[in-house]
């Protein structure tokens, strides 16, 4: 049975303060230990210049849900990166109830940057001729951005997870990191197609993850958008849009970039055509090259520099 964690996080809430009220555990030094009865591990909380970090280190015995109830403004952002299987990276307004749904028995490494639209505006800089994220930072009230994590993310995420009290200048390294992570986030979100952005509602938010739900339920399946829209009681043209608008992309080619990304996850433990074969491709040259349209090399090769075999050293590392 899950345990539930119910919290509304405001401009100044704490939660490693809040999570340690509500299980009864001492918070020392913003870092507050998992109930026994829960799991092991840690939360930290760190205040820098303009950003609270949360991180979350731990390995559950039973699934914990965390549920963020709305706030009434929607001045607080948050950013979670989130290094589980589905390497993903959200970053929206704090006026939408959330749940978090972490499971048991996996390593958990999960980050939330909480700052304000003003602190993140003056960190970006201004542009003579502002993006449309820009744009939707400074004024659409209610909005969620969503992107993929990116290798160069993954790697400033668990560099963060290995500070401690032995580290040299741990402010500044946390500070600097964070930062490097709002930078990586942003050089992708900047590269959006320009849209006209639409203030969300959580019905609309929902309806949408619900979708790629769907997707990500079937990578050997190809999303086929009249079902889809049905399922989810919105016209296909709105439901283009919200996606666009939330993922970055259109369905289908978010689609090839979660099934292209599980095919180099796969090549890890599996023969190239295994791979092939499990996401649905019974051609598997279409499959090499899609492969190589979105990793730049070949599944074989790919496949190779995972064992260190082929590659000379300076592309392996």
């Amino acid at each position: 049975m899950a345990v539930i964690f119910d919290f509304q996080a405001g401009e100044h809430f704490h939660f490693a303060s809040a999570f340690g009220q509500h299980f009864d555990r001492e918070v020392t030094n913003n870092r507050v230990s998992l109930p026994e009865m829960l799991g092991k591990g840690f939360i930290q909380e760190v205040y820098l210049d303009g950003f609270s970090l949360c991180l979350h280190r731990y390995t559950l015995w039973q699934e914990l849900v965390l549920r963020r109830h709305a706030t009434a403004a929607g001045e607080v952002l948050t950013m979670k990166f989130d290094g589980r299987e589905s390497y993903s990276v959200e970053l929206g307004t704090s006026n939408f109830f959330t749940e978090l749904r972490i499971p048991a028995d996996v390593d958990i490494n999960f980050l939330v940057i909480v700052t304000t639209r003003d602190s993140l505006l003056r960190l970006l800089g201004m542009r003579k001729e502002p993006t449309d994220v820009e744009s939707t930072i400074r004024s659409n009230p209610s909005f969620v951005l969503h992107e993929t994590m990116s290798q160069e993310m993954e790697r400033a995420l668990q560099q963060i997870g290995l500070i401690d009290e032995t580290t040299i200048l741990p402010e500044l390294l946390y500070q600097t990191k964070a930062q490097e992570l709002v930078y990586l986030l942003f050089t992708r979100l900047f590269t959006r197609k320009a849209g006209a952005s639409i203030s969300l509602n959580l019905e609309d938010v929902e309806r949408i993850y619900r979708v790629r739900a769907a997707i990500l339920a079937d990578l050997s399946v190809p999303p086929q958008l009249p079902e889809l829209a049905r399922n989810i009681g919105m016209s296909p043209t709105k439901m283009k849009q919200l996606f666009r608008q939330i993922f970055g992309d259109s369905i289908y080619n978010y689609f090839q970039g979660v099934r292209m990304n599980e095919a180099a996850r796969l090549l890890r433990k599996l023969s190239v055509s295994q791979v092939g074969y499990s996401i649905g491709f019974s051609n598997l040259s279409h499959f090499t090259r899609l492969f190589e349209k979105h990793h730049q090399m070949k599944p074989k090769r790919y496949k190779d520099s995972l064992e260190g075999r082929h590659l000379p050293a300076a592309q392996i590392s």
